[in-house]
């Protein structure tokens, strides 16, 4: 139904916009409604009406051809890419990665020598290698459910807790590798050999072993291991002689089956082991322990800092013992700082037992004999030195051989005199000062030898007795085996044969020797040294008095710099030869910085010496001769 509404326009009265009717609005008063009737006639104000809303487009229907071409040359593309990769890895690049293959499934397995031993003239092994085995398992190779089974087997060969395996095996380093154990014996390697458990291994190895402890340690030396596990010497005779000691290593072509076992290649390119050769030494164990004893006590009693014994035979250089105090272990070496050959390395101011030098140059080119006399003053003043001896006594009148026995320093001061400062300094060299002795030790010391050209007012005087120049114990050893042999210098030697890996032993050579001084001279100064044992004894040291021998002995005492102050560390040395009349044996003995109970060699290191030497003789079985020291004119008339 329609209805005409005041202003003449239709208006739908029906339900519409659903079917419900409008809703309705009270009438307006009089005022408003024409009011409001005269605004529906206006226009409407174009600034409130909206826009009419476009019509929504719809996307175009995509073309399904051109679709599936884009999809297809996606898929191209893509294959092209794995095509190529293929190409690469297959074609161009197949030769590298069989290579890697080929290094993930073979192995080289480095096959280390077995080292050469050392042991002493009388055979007995000092240093020597044994074999020992890292155990080792691949946990997913061994069922959960044996796992407690394989640890109670194990824990007998391995000397651990089945506990304490089974926590290795449940919780491994890593998922197939973990250490069960390192140094295994070989009979308990064998055990577990035996044991035939899947997933266990064993790698060989070698450790060195030292059966007598640290006798001869400062001499052996130590070894440690290098970057493959291979046994190396870390000081002495084991660094010396290394490339000899250690062989040569050989390798082995493997390949690594699926189960973790090693599958050797037949006809592979196998490097033979070649394994080390051993050492023969000269020392007598022995004695070595002996002369360590010896020094380990009076080092001890006398609160020093070191002791060293040498023991030498003249005649052929051959060292019998070189000892000292402290010392280490080689199988357990903490600080490399231990294992310095005190004997080689350490240098000490001789002192008095260098007087035999320049008496040996006057004697020689300075126109004296042993009867040359001298007056021995309180004190002399030389070179702008004031020099005086230990103990003095007014009148004393010493002949060269009296200023020997009784240790005079005035009296080799006016002694040296007669001898240019050139020939004293080439005596002094010609001896063995200056120089290392070439015994075979890694770092042994020169000493210290002035040149001529360096020397002050009062050095030819110093060097006189001793003082002003720096030696080893095995280079004053080898003074006095130099006088010993008759004035002939052998060089001295710790090596006495070396077998070689087939078995095979060959002798060292002789070791080199020179004459230094004149057969005559060497008497000459033997039967001097032979006065001072008495001389000692009559002062109440007696340690040059062994009965049935002639000894022929020197005593030193110096005064040393300990970095501090000058002159206030004591060196106290004792030297010795037997038999006086036919030397066999050289002992010689430094004891430095003794602070308890004296300082002079004869009180100090005179106890050592007479120990060490007694030990010697009765050992080396040198038989009593019954000499007694020749009859010798040490006061002038």
């Amino acid at each position: 139904m329609t209805r005409v509404s005041p202003g003449g326009r239709p208006s739908v009265t029906s339900r519409s916009r659903g079917g419900y009717p409008p809703p309705r609005t009270p009438p307006a008063p009089p005022g408003q409604a024409r009011s409001a009737a005269r605004a529906r006639d206006r226009p409407p104000d174009p600034r409130w009406v909206r826009p009419p809303r476009p019509a929504r487009r719809l996307p175009a229907r995509g073309d399904p051809t051109r679709r599936l071409g884009v999809t297809l040359l996606a898929i191209v593309f893509i294959l092209s890419l794995f095509a190529g990769r293929l190409v690469q890895l297959q074609g161009m690049e197949s030769g590298n990665y069989r290579k890697l293959a080929l290094q993930e499934r073979d192995r080289t397995i480095v096959l280390p020598a077995m080292r050469g031993s050392i042991t002493g003239a009388n055979g007995q092994v000092l240093a020597m290698t044994v074999a020992q085995y890292q155990v080792t398992a691949d946990p997913p190779l061994i069922p959960p459910a044996k796992r407690q089974q394989v640890a109670d087997v194990l824990a007998g060969p391995l000397g651990m807790t089945p506990a304490a395996i089974l926590a290795k095996l449940q919780h491994p380093t890593s998922p197939q590798y973990v250490v069960l154990a390192k140094g295994v014996p070989a009979q308990a390697s064998g055990q577990i050999t035996a044991l035939h458990i899947s997933g266990i291994f064993q790698t060989a190895s070698y450790a060195r072993s030292y059966p007598q402890g640290s006798i001869a340690a400062n001499i052996i030396g130590f070894t440690g291991t290098d970057s493959q596990g291979i046994l190396a010497g870390g000081a002495g005779l084991e660094l010396q002689h290394n490339a000899l000691l250690a062989g040569r290593a050989g390798s082995e072509q493997v390949q690594i089956g699926t189960d973790g076992q090693q599958i050797p290649l037949a006809g592979s390119r196998d490097k033979p082991v070649v394994n080390g050769s051993s050492l023969q030494l000269t020392i007598v164990p022995p004695l070595q322990y002996a002369a360590e004893q010896a020094c380990a006590a009076q080092v001890r009693k006398t609160s020093a800092d070191n002791c060293t014994v040498v023991i030498i035979q003249p005649k052929t250089g051959a060292v019998l013992a070189m000892a000292q105090y402290p010392t280490y272990s080689p199988s357990d070496v903490t600080n490399v700082d231990q294992t310095t050959n005190l004997a080689v390395q350490a240098q000490f101011q001789p002192g008095s037992t260098a007087k035999v030098i320049t008496a040996s140059a006057a004697l020689e080119h300075g126109g004296q004999t042993p009867m040359s006399a001298y007056k021995i003053p309180y004190q002399i003043r030389e070179g702008g030195q004031i020099i005086h001896d230990a103990e003095w006594a007014p009148g004393e009148h010493y002949t060269i051989a009296g200023i020997i026995a009784h240790s005079s320093n005035i009296g080799m001061s006016q002694v040296a005199k007669h001898i240019s400062e050139q020939t004293q300094y080439d005596y002094l060299r010609a001896f063995g000062l200056g120089q290392p002795t070439g015994v075979g030790l890694p770092n042994e010391s020169d000493g210290d030898l002035p040149p001529v050209s360096q020397w002050y007012g009062d050095t030819r005087y110093t060097l006189s007795f001793g003082q002003g120049v720096a030696a080893t114990a095995m280079q004053m050893a080898e003074v006095y085996a130099t006088i010993a042999n008759g004035g002939v210098k052998v060089q001295p030697t710790l090596i006495q044969g070396v077998t070689d890996s087939s078995g095979k032993y060959a002798a060292a050579a002789p070791s080199p020797s020179h004459r230094v001084i004149q057969a005559k001279t060497a008497r000459e100064l033997l039967q001097i040294m032979q006065q001072v044992p008495g001389i000692d004894a009559e002062g109440g040291q007696p340690w040059g008095i062994i009965p049935g021998y002639a000894i022929a002995a020197k005593t030193g005492t110096s005064q040393e710099s300990n970095g501090k102050c000058a002159l206030c560390v004591y060196g106290s040395s004792w030297i010795g030869i037997a038999p006086g009349d036919k030397p066999q044996l050289v002992v010689a003995v430094n004891v430095q910085n003794p602070r308890k109970g004296g300082h002079f060699g004869a009180v100090v290191a005179g106890p050592v010496f007479y120990q060490v030497m007694k030990d010697a003789l009765a050992t080396l079985q040198i038989p009593p001769d019954g000499a007694t020291a020749p009859k010798v004119r040490l006061n002038a008339p």
